[in-house]
């Protein structure tokens, strides 16, 4: 090709000057490239936005603020027995309508009672005498109680009394399923205020059946630190916390060596009491023995007793156990099905 016969290449007499050319002429291209793709989106621009107002959805209008539900004495769950009398309600909140009730109105025989209940008991029963001390006529409308296991119980409601006139309020708790001491308060609201009473009961720990004593002694086998855990703590632990001396004695170690039904693999320690000393007793309390079913019960060791408690304890077995050990009661039980009996202290290691 002759560069000199074409218009476009004029002037330059080289194929070095034709590229030249060329590398400015393709960027002009390029630019006007771009500019018809940015006027084609302008123009689709508007189109779209066209578009999408028909498809928005309306903005639905704003909704009135819902008022607060009310949880005043009023909008309580009644939840007594005797819908007819209606003496009792689950208190959700302090009752704004009925603040502390005036002195020299309403005499309670007792504000607080308390009541030991024997093992099978599931219902504790309380009655509170109430007199109306006052020149006027007190109104008593209902009782609100803690929670829902707990009930009060009125005469009639409204329960209207005159001057000098009296009468008896029952409130009952039902404590299935609960062990230890337990407190819930009923509350008296009247005309003249509110006057809170307390009830309380304490609730033995069920013996164990013979099938989960078996289970315990073998998950302790296992594992000779497992009476610190699960079901055994109710037995192993609580009691003992906080406790020192004699009463640590009786709580963490009596409850099996000085036990009525001791079985026969736990040591009396009657019987040992002439080879102890105080390093005896310190490393057997603190360490246990490895293999047995003795724990270690310092805390270092996993155990539940500080450097302090077996301090107290290795002095009150030195000290008032061993010069004069208490009678034993102990009817000795056979050994549990499928554990082996472990060797009392003392005894040479195998």
């Amino acid at each position: 090709m002759n560069t000199l016969a074409c218009p476009a290449f004029r002037g330059f007499p080289s194929k070095k000057s034709a590229r030249q050319q060329i590398g400015l002429v393709v960027p002009h291209l390029l630019v006007m490239k771009q500019v018809r793709i940015a006027v084609f989106v302008g123009w689709l621009m508007p189109l779209f936005e066209v578009f999408a107002a028909d498809r928005v959805l309306p903005i639905p209008p704003p909704q009135a603020a819902r008022p607060p539900v009310s949880q005043s004495a009023g909008a309580s769950r009644v939840i007594g027995t005797n819908a007819g009398v209606g003496t009792n309600r689950l208190a959700l909140s302090p009752p704004s309508a009925a603040p502390a009730g005036k002195p020299g109105v309403l005499e309670f025989d007792a504000t607080t009672k308390h009541v030991d209940l024997e093992p099978e008991e599931r219902k504790a029963s309380f009655v509170f005498a109430v007199t109306n001390i006052s020149k006027d006529e007190v109104t008593i409308s209902y009782m609100n109680t803690s929670c829902g296991c707990t009930a009060g119980k009125l005469p009639s409601s409204p329960w209207v009394l005159k001057p000098g006139e009296g009468g008896h309020l029952d409130v009952t708790m039902d404590v299935t399923g609960k062990s230890g001491r337990v407190t819930k308060t009923a509350t008296v609201v009247a005309s003249t205020g509110s006057y809170p009473l307390t009830v309380s009961v304490s609730i033995p720990t069920p013996p164990p059946s013979a099938m989960n004593r078996t289970r315990n002694l073998q998950a302790a086998t296992a594992d000779r630190q497992a009476v610190f855990r699960n079901d055994c703590a109710a037995c192993h632990v609580y009691p003992a916390q906080g406790k020192m001396g004699r009463e640590l004695y009786d709580a963490a170690c009596g409850i099996c060596h000085e036990a009525e039904h001791r079985a026969s693999m736990v040591p009396d320690l009657r019987t040992r009491l002439k080879h102890t000393d105080r390093n005896y007793w310190t490393k057997w309390i603190a360490d246990g023995r490895v293999g047995s079913l003795m724990p270690a019960f310092s805390t270092r060791n996993g155990g539940i007793l500080n450097d302090q408690q077996i301090a107290t304890l290795v002095d009150y077995l030195e000290d008032t156990y061993k010069p004069n050990p208490p009678p034993s009661r102990t009817v000795v039980e056979p050994t549990g099905a499928g554990v082996a009996p472990s060797k009392p202290p003392g005894s040479p290691a195998p």
